[in-house]
């Protein structure tokens, strides 16, 4: 994934003088968020944040096969994750190399990263690709609604300080 400089918001025009402290606030509460997301992925599901990110884009994979039928709710999805024959299909998988584009990591790093996700039923790995493991589900189980709880309060701070309808304002 690249970035392109039509993408990249410039917060100088942006955003007016008199919204900065609107912005230090937002920015504020954003890095909180992200403080404690990073010391999340180590500390719950014990892995490096590099690691969190090829699991994540692997899911995601998975995601855009689930989301094909329809957007699914959060019981739907849990049920989807808890059912095997979702979890070792043989649709479309990502392999080492568009992983390591796409995150930009070596892919020796990768696949490394990948063998212990796979050691410890996260991914499954085989010739025929890579997809979500077993344990994934634990990760889901837990890790996703504190993760959705955690942004529910960002979102409701960013609200309560006027930061969120400033950023819908935001436009390219």
């Amino acid at each position: 994934m690249s970035f392109k400089s039509e993408n990249i918001i410039d917060f100088k025009s942006a955003l007016v003088k008199d919204d900065a402290p609107v912005f230090s606030s937002a920015l504020y509460n954003w890095m909180m968020f992200l403080i404690n997301f990073y010391n999340r992925v180590k500390k719950d599901l014990k892995i490096d944040f590099d690691s969190f990110m090829i699991l994540q884009l692997v899911v995601s994979d998975s995601l855009y096969e689930v989301n094909k039928d329809g957007a699914k709710n959060y019981q739907e999805l849990k049920e989807t994750f808890e059912d095997s024959s979702i979890l070792f299909n043989d649709k479309r998988k990502v392999n080492i190399a568009s992983i390591a584009e796409i995150i930009n990591l070596p892919r020796e790093t990768v696949r490394r990263k990948i063998l212990n996700l796979s050691k410890i039923k996260l991914l499954n790995y085989n010739k025929s690709g890579i997809s979500i493991g077993e344990e994934y589900q634990t990760v889901f189980n837990k890790f996703v609604p504190e993760t959705v709880t955690n942004m529910g309060k960002l979102v409701r701070r960013w609200k309560e300080d006027g930061s969120l309808n400033k950023l819908l304002e935001i436009k390219k």
